[in-house]
């Protein structure tokens, strides 16, 4: 119900909106109008003075309101006094002529479409005045007042014009005020009429996804099982293929003194370790999404070590980095040893890969404490760093630093979704040109294997 009536009041107020924007917009054609009838009006009794010094008042008056209070409604009843003030002008430019008073009743009419029976009351509190003050001034003889062209308005004919004028601002006000409950009433409907469609939509909905869930889960789990097998085929079938060819153009840059064909063969090699990379990572991406999490021990000297003879090849063409490992455990580790390994193997990667050619010495240093209840993990390094504003991109699928960033652009993403896979966290600090820092705080599960043994054990006595 609460809702309703707030999606009710949001409809109100943009119907109540889009009323007041296009009678503004109309309005600035009938002021033009009114303005030029008085300039056309100045030829017959050369009443231009009044044509300009009236009318521009009155425009002045309306828009400065307009401009000063825009949110504000009072523009409107600056502009029902203008209208009724043109009347007056209109009456004086053609000497009485009684046709004149007509203007007021067709201003009143255009007043209609801001649906606000209240904007009639200024125009006619001033016409009433305005009939009752010139309308004494010509009874008393006072020259040149150009009320009417009679000789006198007698107080009965006056009477009668004031309660015709009323009757026909009276309708227009109410026929403001009749619109304006109409649309509410319509909008009320409409309203109601969306909410019962989209609760019949959403019943259908329900109903249709209901049976659908099931049929999706059976193809769900069928489409589970060929991607397993497509993982193993890519894991086999395409980067065997990739090693071997490695291993290839290897074996030829040992007999070929070209200076070309040896770039080339560079260039294949290059080629061929990105595209090895990016399959890597995309298995490594699909395992960590897939794969249960697997408990066991962690040995990280032995992980490392493991991680830096993978990586001696990769540093043939660059300065050697030096690798300092400083472990502390005051607690076994237990963990997920596959996906701890993928971990390291990004950041370590990275580190090599992106030395600073400017730094005397090359360096990681790798510092992990393990406790009872985490290990924390400290990767530095004094590679070239990474801008403070792109620090917080760099864990994003498929960016890259530059346009000659060597990864996939892959490896931080699977970083940080393995990291956050294990339930841990992740933190980095970078100084272009001066090197970065990984902080990983890892939750340490020998806790909860060691509380289920002894679960276990005392279910056993109990038996």
């Amino acid at each position: 119900m609460v809702d309703n009536n707030l999606n009710q009041q949001l409809h109100t107020v943009a119907f109540r909106r889009d009323v007041k924007d296009r009678s503004d917009r109309l309005m600035n054609y009938f002021l033009a109008a009114y303005y030029l009838l008085g300039l056309v009006f100045a030829f017959f009794y050369d009443t231009w003075l009044i044509a300009f010094g009236v009318g521009s008042l009155c425009l002045v008056a309306y828009y400065s309101v307009k401009i000063v209070l825009p949110e504000s409604n009072l523009y409107q009843y600056v502009l029902s006094v203008v209208l009724a003030v043109f009347m007056a002008q209109y009456i004086y430019q053609m000497h009485g002529l009684f046709e004149m008073h007509f203007t007021a009743f067709i201003g009143s009419a255009i007043l209609i479409t801001y649906q606000n029976w209240k904007v009639q009351i200024p125009m006619l509190l001033l016409v009433v005045l305005h009939h009752a003050l010139f309308g004494y001034l010509q009874n008393a003889g006072l020259e040149n007042v150009y009320f009417t062209q009679l000789n006198a308005l007698e107080l009965q004919t006056f009477i009668i014009h004031i309660v015709l004028a009323g009757a026909i601002f009276f309708i227009c006000g109410l026929w403001g005020y009749q619109l304006k409950k109409y649309n509410e009433i319509q909008i009320l409907q409409t309203v109601e009429m969306g909410k019962l469609q989209k609760e019949a939509l959403l019943s259908i909905a329900r109903k249709q996804n209901e049976e659908a869930l099931q049929v999706t889960n059976d193809e769900l789990r069928k489409s589970n099982q060929e991607l397993d097998k497509f993982v193993y085929s890519v894991s086999h079938d395409l980067r065997a293929p990739l090693t071997s060819m490695l291993g290839l153009i290897e074996i030829s840059e040992d007999g070929v003194e070209d200076p070309f064909m040896m770039k080339n063969l560079g260039l294949i090699k290059v080629s061929i370790n990105k595209l090895d990379g990016f399959i890597a990572d995309i298995l490594n991406y699909s395992r960590n999404s897939r794969l249960e999490v697997v408990m066991e021990e962690i040995d990280f000297r032995e992980m490392i070590e493991e991680i830096i003879v993978h990586h001696k090849y990769m540093n043939r063409d660059r300065r050697k980095v030096e690798i300092k490992i400083d472990i502390t455990n005051k607690a076994p580790f237990v963990s997920d040893r596959h996906r701890i390994t993928v971990i390291m193997n990004n950041i370590i990667s990275n580190a090599i890969r992106y030395q600073n050619p400017g730094a005397a010495v090359p360096f990681i240093n790798i510092k992990i404490v393990t406790t009872t209840q985490e290990t924390s993990i400290a990767i530095q390094d004094n590679g070239i760093g990474i801008k403070k504003e792109l620090q917080c991109k760099v864990f994003d699928m498929f960016y890259r630093v530059s346009q000659n960033s060597e990864g996939s652009g892959l490896g931080l993403y699977i970083v940080k979704q393995t990291i956050e896979k294990l339930d841990g966290q992740v933190a980095i600090d970078s100084v272009l040109g001066r090197g970065t820092t990984f902080q990983i705080n890892l939750p340490n599960s020998a806790i909860k294997n060691f509380k289920k043994e002894i679960n276990r054990k005392q279910v056993c006595t109990t038996g």
